[in-house]
């Protein structure tokens, strides 16, 4: 018998503190719904897998790239992608 393996994939967004003019990563596997503009509905940031500390824009990219790191090793997957 083969072993099938079929993976889960998170899904990311990135969302804008408007007050604070930082950015946070919300990452979520139970985003399933889509919203009456098509968007994808999160579940709220208690229920979400994970939830990135706020970062600034000029330090976007660097902050990005370490916290994906510990989000697939939190996780244990390697597929996340961004919506």
């Amino acid at each position: 018998m083969q072993n099938v393996y079929t993976a889960n994939t998170a899904k990311a967004k990135l969302v804008f503190n408007k007050e604070k003019e930082t950015y946070t990563i919300v990452i979520a596997f139970n985003v399933t719904e889509t919203s009456v503009n098509g968007k994808l509905k999160f579940p709220p940031r208690a229920k979400c897998d994970f939830v990135s500390g706020e970062f600034v824009y000029e330090s976007l990219q660097q902050d990005k790239e370490r916290i994906l790191r510990a989000a697939h090793a939190q996780l244990r997957t390697d597929l996340i992608e961004f919506v």
